[in-house]
């Protein structure tokens, strides 16, 4: 054991008496925020524009009023929900060969049908030059992101164009629907990759299925910059203020903690999403991405709040809408809180270490069967004996 508890246990006691004084600061702005919500409800529904002017991050607010509650709508007896969601193994210059791995996870369920859902697992290895290395750059870290990302909607779009055209479809991806990952890349890459995946928003739009993501204890707060900025009567200059202590303690209020009012099964208002993707990229091809916040508990339980993205096309749908709406909150009464296609979708994506171990292996074996040197780096090596509970030298 080389980790020494006893001298980390001061510093956890004194984490432990901090955070329970942030808490119950934590726990005043979310009340305020909730006050906001209400007392702040017309005022929110002006400042849009001055929240586009000014390129500020905060919620830009639909034709809904910002406090509004939508119930949970009826869904039809037979609908498919298709969802997907994937993992990777990233390159590594220490490892037997530099590759990387995506693997995307997809399960159709269809509703009222009484058959055993699909599951899928499609998995992938770039290994070639132009796999592993765009413009010069390896393909690690966002830009794998970037890659996975395309790899599960275009999963998405291939499932949706395979279902009967006539046929209700709803599908959803685990996550956000922006491309947050390309922002520091250059505009022509951003450009490029952003276009490969809005051609599948295409592709689902043209199979007429109902698209959304949906992301689990988000930690965007885009709703309470919003109400802050409300409450300083639209001065965008005060809402910058990075020295405004009360301006920055309300920007680390998450908003799906303003929404745990809502009740079982409701949504709340609709949003745009400030993203400059989606002003740049998104608005211009008709998906503009808007969200809205859900809460996928059960009576009497306490909230699970999730926020739900949809394209433009969706959100200015009121049937598809609904759609979108009640067949999570369906999905989630199957899984308790959580729609149960994401769960299993995830489960098909993960790569587990006994799996990995196994990949590795094939690989190896296939670099030694074309007669290529097949070894780890030393450093990955000695690394691996630590990891595995074993010792080089005693």
């Amino acid at each position: 054991m080389t980790l020494e508890l006893s001298k980390l246990s001061g510093q956890v006691q004194a984490m432990g008496q901090e955070m329970a004084v942030r808490d119950r600061e934590y726990a005043e702005q979310v009340v305020r925020a909730q006050g906001w919500l209400t007392e702040y409800a017309e005022q929110a529904q002006q400042l849009g524009e001055i929240i586009r002017e000014s390129s500020y991050s905060a919620a830009i607010p639909t034709g809904e009023p910002v406090d509004s509650q939508t119930a949970l709508p009826p869904v039809p007896e037979r609908f498919t929900f298709i969802a997907a969601d994937g993992t990777e193994i990233q390159p590594d210059s220490h490892d037997i060969a530099f590759y990387y791995l995506i693997n995307v996870g997809a399960l159709v369920y269809r509703h009222g049908s009484g058959q055993t859902p699909e599951a899928y697992s499609l998995p992938t290895i770039g290994y070639s030059e132009s796999d592993i290395y765009e413009e010069g750059v390896p393909v690690t870290g966002n830009l794998l992101d970037i890659k996975r990302d395309i790899a599960e909607i275009t999963c998405l779009a291939d499932l949706c164009a395979s279902e009967p055209r006539d046929a209700t479809t709803v599908a959803v991806v685990d996550g956000t629907l922006i491309l947050w990952t390309l922002q520091n890349t250059p505009p022509a890459y951003q450009a490029q990759k952003t276009q490969a995946y809005l051609q599948q928003f295409d592709r689902m739009r043209e199979a007429g299925a109902a698209v959304a993501a949906c992301i689990s204890r988000p930690r965007r707060s885009e709703v309470a910059k919003l109400l802050y900025l409300a409450h300083l009567g639209g001065d965008i200059d005060q809402a910058k203020n990075p020295r405004d202590p009360e301006g920055e303690r309300m920007k680390r209020v998450p908003d799906y903690a303003i929404f745990e009012t809502l009740p079982p099964g409701a949504r709340s208002a609709l949003f745009i999403s400030p993203s400059k993707t989606n002003e740049t990229y998104y608005r211009t091809r008709g998906h503009t991405v808007h969200f809205f916040y859900l809460n996928l508990a059960e009576e009497e339980k306490r909230p699970a709040i999730v926020r739900i993205e949809v394209p433009a096309w969706i959100a200015d749908s009121a049937d598809d809408l609904r759609l979108v709406h009640g067949s999570l909150v369906a999905q989630a009464r199957i899984a308790g809180d959580y729609p149960y296609a994401l769960i299993r979708a995830d489960e098909l994506a993960f790569i587990s270490t006994k799996e990995r171990d196994a990949f590795e292996n094939m690989i190896t074996s296939s670099l030694v069967r074309a007669g290529v040197p097949a070894a780890l780096s030393p450093k990955k090596y000695y690394k691996t004996l630590t990891r595995r509970g074993k010792r080089k030298f005693r």
